[in-house]
């Protein structure tokens, strides 16, 4: 490919482009990703310098190039310990779309694409109703890896009187967060108008995945896709029916997993635990990276599809962090988090879904899920 200028959307992260190239990596401790692989290349300041590289025509765009780009697990740590608040995603998100663009693509576009799950699937759980007023957007995650949570959150609903609640149609549907954020901008928009159209009608939307959540929140409105009613994430569902419910608190000494897209996209630090303080016995344990400094466990942004083994070595990092806390059981609010902890979680660690504690306290034993 020909070096040269070419005016593309990276042009409008030009001041944030040269702010990071001309640092000296002062965020480099936080990145995850630069930590589990042992090179400065994948980190921040190493995939920024590329990219301004790129734009001013002293590198050429190739695959090999651009497949660097995708060793971000868009956790945003960079950002919060930069003194510019530079948007490292924002940034990465624009280069891989040029590239797309320009028919750059290292990775092909099947990798990101998450077919309907069958409503068979969907209607296994104990409510599907086919255009409900209260949607519950579980997400492929959750669907396929821990249904029974969804069950559980289903009956706290039916224990504390909200009836109007259920899984529907739009629930086979992924919101499309990988394709957006592996710069397949196209292919996003169709998909996130199929979800936005099954979505139509209901009042409240329900979302347990964190990245699902953004992307409707944030993502959506930037393409003229704003959902109307109200999103919520579990946590939020949780802390108002738990105000009416009488709970048996659990006596057990249990971590919270901070998923980065919870806490840092979305600044949901203090809700969750409001939860799991309203059901435990003892203290909450806190790791040693926690709210706004948690340590990304590799399962956001494209990294489990780009460098497995990148995201695996994330997830080893928090489960070192349960060791160090000595605690046997954490819990995360993030249907993703959880798959990839429960992936390389010795024997002697129970990773569950906060949603499970909550029907301990309030159901009574719930099965994990």
């Amino acid at each position: 490919m020909a070096r040269g200028r070419d005016p593309s959307p990276l042009e409008r992260h030009a001041q944030a482009l040269a702010l990071c190239t001309y640092c000296p990596s002062l965020c480099r401790h936080a990145c995850p990703v630069a930590t589990a692989e042992s090179t400065d290349t994948t980190s921040p300041w190493g995939l920024v310098s590329l990219v301004e590289h790129v734009r001013r025509g002293l590198v050429d765009l190739d695959d090999e190039i651009a497949e660097q780009l995708y060793h971000c697990a868009g956790c945003r740590a960079c950002s919060d310990a930069c003194v510019h608040d530079n948007d490292v995603e924002g940034v990465l998100v624009a280069a891989r779309a040029w590239a797309v663009s320009r028919g750059v693509t290292p990775f092909p576009r099947e990798l990101f694409e998450r077919a309907p799950l069958v409503l068979d699937k969907i209607r296994r759980v104990d409510r599907f109703e086919r255009r409900p007023a209260i949607a519950l957007l579980p997400g492929r995650v959750a669907l396929e890896t821990t249904p029974r949570v969804i069950d559980t959150l289903l009956a706290l609903c039916e224990r504390l009187d909200v009836d109007a609640i259920s899984c529907g149609e739009a629930a086979a549907l992924d919101v499309g967060y990988e394709l957006w954020y592996a710069g397949y901008h196209t292919e996003f928009v169709v998909q996130a108008r199929k979800v936005h159209a099954a979505l139509s009608g209901a009042r409240e939307l329900v979302v347990m995945s964190p990245e699902a959540l953004y992307t409707l929140q944030h993502v959506y409105p930037r393409y003229g896709l704003a959902f109307e009613g109200a999103l919520l994430h579990t946590s939020d569902l949780l802390m108002q029916l738990l105000g009416s419910a009488v709970v048996q608190r659990v006596n057990a000494r249990v971590a919270y997993h901070d998923s980065c897209h919870l806490a840092r996209h979305l600044d949901r630090v203090e809700v969750p635990r409001q939860v799991l303080r309203r059901v435990l016995t003892q203290p909450l344990v806190e790791l040693a990276a926690h709210g706004r400094e948690t340590w990304c466990c590799g399962a956001t942004g494209c990294l489990p599809s780009t460098a497995p083994e990148t995201a695996r070595q994330q997830a080893l990092a928090v489960v070192a962090l349960c060791h160090e806390a000595k605690v046997d059981r954490v819990v995360s609010f993030s249907p993703e988090c959880i798959a990839a902890l429960r992936a390389v979680a010795p024997p002697g660690l129970r990773v569950d879904h906060a949603v499970t504690l909550v029907g301990e306290a309030i159901i009574g034993d719930t099965a994990a899920g």
